[in-house]
């Protein structure tokens, strides 16, 4: 489910997420049910600064007819950050973007990729 989330980012694969979830003690797969079921996954971590704590989303897949990520999951996601001083998501959806400014996420910085020479 989660290799929907790698679709924008092509260098990364579901095997990655596995090897980070090996790898960082920091990082956790959590599984998003409701009443019915399974609605999706999420692999989240904490990384640590000087200034506070930071949630971090590294993927997040969900699908099920009618469920909306950021209206249902993601006050669900940032309910499992605990002592965190802000939250941190990365991604390529325009969409998802405006959906997270309205529910109060605020752009802080612009990504951009260049393909390598070979």
């Amino acid at each position: 489910m989660l290799e929907s989330s790698t679709k924008w980012f092509p260098l990364a694969t579901v095997e990655d997420y596995r090897l980070l979830l090996e790898h960082d003690p920091d990082a956790k797969l959590y599984r998003c049910d409701d009443d019915e079921g399974l609605i999706g996954f999420a692999i989240l971590k904490i990384e640590h600064f000087t200034g506070g704590s930071e949630g971090v989303v590294i993927a997040c897949s969900a699908y099920k007819e009618g469920v909306h990520l950021v209206e249902l999951l993601l006050p669900a996601i940032e309910g499992l950050f605990k002592g965190v001083t802000s939250y941190r998501v990365t991604t390529a959806r325009e969409g998802l973007a405006w959906k997270l400014q309205r529910a109060g996420w605020l752009q802080t910085h612009v990504v951009l990729r260049k393909v390598a020479p070979s």
